[in-house]
């Protein structure tokens, strides 16, 4: 697989994870009061896991603050002042970034992780400079207290971002099955195996479930965008490309004024042939950059399609205004220069 492939699947899989966290009406009687209750015993794992020194107290911070912003939408209330931490990022340019890099794991996150995550990404290369804890000796405490708790969701789904980031995809997979038989409704537990998905290895009972679940609920209710939307992410965690394409055009034409949706539809039309976009695929992308002028894919893609033309000018522009939305200190600079720089005559495609 290319590095332009890796990157088109990336691309549709982090703007699915956008629009899966699209929220829709919550439903009323038992099963908002089941979320909420979920949402309440997270929290009260959460102190447990800080209390145990399976969190420090910065990712406690943070993932407390996620959780009681879920209670605060579910209870249709304002949301709670925000706890001091590490800043996330907009979504245009974490989306640039996904466009950019090639990876080979796929729905990466896109907002930038606490510490817990940063020190265990940091297990992967060299070590993290002045890490407050062992990611390694905290992944064990989680492993021995879901030993004893064995019905803990969010521990699993814990569990299962830290084998990603370790590099342990099969037990990251099995975590994340864990989690789905003991919450089938939980569609976040699908962005997470997402991050553990590879080709050819079929999915475990758990998740095998939960995708069946969807594709059943957008047939069930073939108005529904998000449905489908829904649908798209699976099918693009599955390796199916057109697939994928076909259910996003879906929800693209059930719901054509929201850019996630278009963003979605036009991040599968250019992971069937990223190396030579379609024309459908760069009509899409300018739609696109019509209602969000700093999407980094429009940008990104645009400009390929525009270098591949012989508009060289024209695509310096595009990545030029890409260039813009990265950090100072962001290492994609360095290939964004690059290509602007690479793009002086009419035949040659930069890439990352």
């Amino acid at each position: 697989m290319t590095a332009l492939v890796s990157i088109a699947i990336v691309a549709v899989l982090a703007v699915a994870f956008l629009v899966l966290r699209l929220r829709a009406p919550q439903p009323a009687g038992d099963g908002l009061a089941a979320r909420r209750a979920r949402l309440h015993a997270s929290l009260a794992e959460l102190s447990r896991a800080r209390d145990e020194g399976v969190l420090d107290e910065a990712s406690f911070a943070d993932e407390r603050q996620r959780l009681l912003a879920e209670l605060a939408a579910l209870d249709g209330t304002a949301a709670v002042p925000a706890t001091p931490g590490p800043a996330r990022t907009s979504w245009p340019v974490a989306l640039a970034v996904l466009v950019l890099v090639p990876a080979a794991a796929v729905g990466l996150y896109v907002y930038v992780q606490g510490p817990f995550w940063q020190a265990l990404d940091g297990m992967r290369g060299a070590p993290l400079a002045g890490a407050p804890v062992d990611p390694a000796a905290m992944v064990a405490r989680l492993e021995a207290r879901l030993a004893e708790q064995p019905d803990d969701v969010e521990g699993w789904k814990r569990l299962g971002r830290s084998y990603v980031v370790l590099g342990r995809p099969a037990d990251a997979r099995r975590a994340y099955d864990r989690a789905a038989r003991l919450a089938p409704d939980d569609l976040t537990i699908l962005e997470g195996y997402a991050d553990a998905a590879e080709p050819g290895v079929a999915p475990p009972e758990g998740i095998a479930a939960m995708m069946a679940a969807v594709e059943a609920a957008a047939r069930s209710a073939p108005d529904d965008p998000r449905a489908w939307v829904r649908l798209g992410f699976v099918r693009s965690v599955q390796g199916d490309r057109a697939g994928a394409r076909d259910a996003y055009a879906r929800a693209h034409r059930l719901d054509p004024q929201r850019p996630e949706v278009l963003a979605a539809y036009a991040g599968a039309e250019y992971a069937l042939d990223p190396e030579q976009p379609s024309a459908r695929a760069v009509e899409l992308y300018r739609q696109l950059l019509q209602v969000a002028p700093d999407n980094g894919s429009a940008l990104w893609v645009l400009g390929q399609a525009a270098q591949r033309d012989g508009r060289p000018d024209e695509a310096r522009d595009y990545w030029r205004r890409l260039l813009e939305q990265l950090p100072p200190d962001s290492p994609l600079r360095a290939q964004v220069q690059r290509a602007i720089e690479q793009a002086t005559g009419p035949t040659a495609t930069p890439g990352p």
